[in-house]
């Protein structure tokens, strides 16, 4: 069974202000755990700092940290910047 959708989920809401940061990651962590979806996930700016610095001040600090550790799981890729040229059959973003 090959894979039939990729995903981009880009994640752009500050954790430390919004709880839109932490769903963006617990739906991309949902997705991740279907076997016909492939789930990359960008963290922009604001989110990506928190994630490096592990989101101290995260307002939904529990899904925020369960949802990476989903990801992780689920080695789906976390990156700083959206790649070019894919073919994306969803993009789905979470900003402020």
């Amino acid at each position: 069974m090959g894979i039939e959708k990729q995903i981009l989920v880009v994640v752009e809401a500050d954790p430390s202000r919004s709880g839109r940061a932490a769903e963006g990651l617990r739906v991309a962590a949902g997705l991740s755990m279907h076997p016909e979806i492939r789930v990359t996930v960008v963290l922009a700016r604001v989110a990506a700092q928190a994630w490096k610095k592990g989101a101290a001040r995260c307002v939904d600090r529990e899904v925020w940290d369960r949802a990476l550790a989903d990801l992780a799981e689920n080695r789906v890729p976390l990156l700083e910047e959206e790649p070019c040229g894919g073919a994306w059959h969803g993009v789905i973003r979470f900003a402020d």
